[in-house]
Order: structure tokens, then sequence, then C-alpha cells
């Protein structure tokens, strides 16, 4: 019961020069990952950085509606 009541949700950043410029968050580590490639294909490695973080959601706590 306590395993349904978590979501994993993986969240994608991308920062240009010092500054957050995109934010793509999916339900699927694949298509995160993919985005992070394609980001750091088009970056410049001296200034830009990009990363992906896992984010844990208790159901519990939500209070927004599922969508």
């Amino acid at each position: 019961m306590i395993e349904k009541a978590r979501q994993t949700i993986w969240v994608a950043v991308r920062v240009q020069r010092g500054f957050v410029s995109d934010i793509r968050a999916y339900s699927d580590e694949a298509p995160a990952r993919r985005r992070e490639r394609a980001w750091r294909r088009s970056m410049n490695p001296d200034y830009d950085e990009t990363g992906i973080s896992a984010v844990i959601i208790d159901a519990r706590r939500r209070k927004a509606p599922p969508t």
C-alpha cells in the first residue's frame, strides 16, 4: 500500500550561462535521459550544464488532483 502512495518523477534541468533556462518533468527515466542528451549536443561545456534528478512524490500529501 505504501508503494502505490509514492510516485517517482524525473526532472531534467538545463542551465545556460548560470541561469536555469528549461525544466522538464517526466514520469519515466528514459525520456528524461533523452532530453538531457539532446541538450548536451548543443550546449557550451564551458558555461552550460544539464542534469537529471529523481523526485519522490508522496500521493497522500499531494494537494492537486492527478491529471
